[in-house]
């Protein structure tokens, strides 16, 4: 049977009406079980479907200090579901989520770098996975009490041993960065204490702690070397001293043994260690602070290397 048009085969169908008609016939089924059935959309409405932006916040601000408090005005969007919180240690990037305000009228967020630093921060408003252009960078200068690890910018080599220190591009034993400094055929005896005048030395300097002259106390200061060795044989460690007047004076040298010929990394000192004294803020600065680094071994054939003479100081802001 052929479907026919409502209203007779001559009729035509109204704008926004459809009819259709299926039969559907069971050849082999009884006349009984053979069924028919009529299926009729009518439209009755017409939907309206309107654009719209999910808008980001205004007027951010970031206060620093010892946390980093940033402020805005909410968005105007009542649907938001809140604001996601970016940071970066630089204007440009990269930035990482840090945190998320909710609900969609929070009006900031409180965030707590660990370390030192100026910090760059931008908010976007979020409704579900919905997020709007960025708010802001703006940025804030925080003060913790924790300078995070800084690496040298200065070397010389010191007196004693052959009195040439680092001699292989010493330049390379500042920065963390795959290149080493080596110091070939050690010293001049074969002592295993770090105050041995035959013992190779060489000083770092330049750090940049930037300690601020305000600061209540200095806590404890920590020296990470990134040290390597030709062979781990016999008795063999790197020992490290401050001074806090340019190289006239220096602290009792800390010591740690080297056990692995592979560039490996070694903390002497710590967050709460002041190796013998009262330190102030500008006995900390680039003008008076130096670390010097002293080879030890049992034998004048070891070939050290370093890759990265870094310090941080843990202070009461």
């Amino acid at each position: 049977m052929a479907a026919r048009r409502a209203g007779g085969p001559n009729a035509s169908l109204t704008s926004g009406v459809a009819v259709a008609l299926a039969l559907l016939v069971l050849a082999a089924a009884p006349a009984a079980t053979r069924t028919g059935a009529l299926f009729i959309d009518v439209q009755a409405a017409t939907a309206a479907l309107a654009a719209d932006i999910l808008q980001p916040p205004t007027g951010l601000g970031v206060a620093g200090g010892t946390t980093a408090t940033l402020t805005w005005t909410p968005t105007g969007d009542a649907y938001a579901a809140g604001y996601r919180v970016e940071r970066a240690p630089a204007s440009g990037g990269s930035y990482a989520l840090v945190g998320s305000a909710t609900p969609g009228s929070a009006t900031g967020y409180v965030d707590g770098p660990t370390t030192d630093g100026t910090y760059w921060y931008r908010v976007t408003t979020y409704a579900g996975s919905w997020q709007s252009t960025v708010a802001g960078p703006a940025s804030a200068v925080v003060k913790v009490g924790v300078t995070g690890y800084r690496a040298c910018t200065a070397q010389a080599a010191d007196a004693g041993g052959d009195a040439n220190g680092y001699e292989g591009s010493p330049a390379d034993g500042c920065a963390v960065d795959g290149l080493a400094a080596t110091d070939v055929d050690s010293g001049t005896g074969t002592g295993t204490g770090c105050t041995g005048s035959g013992k190779d030395k060489h000083r770092f300097s330049a750090f940049g702690l930037g300690v601020p002259g305000t600061a209540a106390a200095i806590s404890g200061i920590t020296v990470r070397l990134r040290v390597g060795i030709d062979a781990t044989a016999g008795t063999n460690r790197v020992c490290a001293a401050l001074s806090w007047n340019a190289g006239t004076n220096w602290t009792t040298a800390q010591s740690v043994a080297l056990t692995s010929t592979a560039l490996t990394t070694y903390s002497l000192g710590s967050s709460s260690f002041l190796w013998g004294r009262t330190w102030t803020p500008a006995q900390l600065s680039d003008a008076n602070f130096r670390v010097r680094v002293i080879d030890v071994s049992n034998s004048n054939a070891r070939d050290f290397s370093i890759d990265g003479v870094e310090v941080q100081v843990v202070y009461v802001p």
